[in-house]
């Protein structure tokens, strides 16, 4: 191999090398601008954003949102009192609003992993109070209210009775003694693994009007595989 030969070679590799680090570069300022965002966000509404931001994963983490379930609580949302379980996934992104929909019930379907320990997050856009929930607690989950002094986190651990909870419904999975109660306004965040694979139905256990039974609205399914 002649000098000309070898020129050309050390030439074209710190042109590769040199498109190389300019793309690391880039994806580097990508997420740094992402976690800077985040933190503008924390700073300026407090612990809300914190809340957000640690239940999103981020670029660099190694989490996949396939771990994660995100579960909107609709009043009214197939008419008057047809409440619906909605995947967020369903709103690209944009909150719902409690309003009336005709049509097709949503597809409100889970799909996860066995032997995976999966995050639900419900947020609960109805107002309504419809029971009082008294039960032990089997599955632990935390609740996060709205005050007027920002977030609070109330946690609820194995073992314990909640007494008289004033709800608006409920997510309750029968066949493995799954029973969350949903207070009105609130996010309810809880994780779960599931053992064996399956179908498992989830609906919600409180009166709340004819949607409470149908498939599409606060019933649904869970597919474990």
């Amino acid at each position: 191999m002649n000098d000309r030969v070898l020129l050309s070679v050390l030439i074209l590799t710190l042109i590769v090398a040199g498109a190389s680090l300019t793309q690391t570069f880039i994806l580097t300022a990508a997420v740094s601008d992402q976690s800077s965002h985040i933190d503008q966000l924390a700073a300026q509404f407090g612990d809300l954003a914190g809340i957000v931001s640690s239940l999103v994963p981020k670029q660099n983490e190694a989490t996949t949102q396939s771990n994660a379930v995100y579960l909107y609580v609709v009043p009214d949302f197939g008419g008057s009192t047809y409440d619906a379980f909605v995947l967020a996934q369903s709103f690209s992104g944009n909150a719902p609003n409690a309003s009336s929909r005709s049509g097709t019930p949503p597809n409100n379907n889970i799909t996860v992993t066995h032997g995976v320990p999966i995050k639900f997050v419900i947020s609960n856009i109805d107002t309504a109070i419809l029971q009082n929930f008294t039960s032990q607690v089997s599955t632990p989950f935390t609740i996060y209210n709205d005050t007027a002094a920002g977030q609070v986190a109330v946690q609820y651990t194995q073992g314990e009775t909640v007494s008289n909870l004033a709800i608006s419904h409920t997510f309750t999975v029968p066949d493995l003694q799954i029973d969350i109660p949903i207070p009105p306004d609130t996010m309810v965040v809880f994780n779960y693994t599931f053992n064996t694979p399956g179908v498992y139905s989830y609906l919600c256990t409180t009166p709340c009007g004819p949607g409470m039974g149908l498939s599409g609205y606060m019933l649904g399914y869970i597919t474990v595989t």
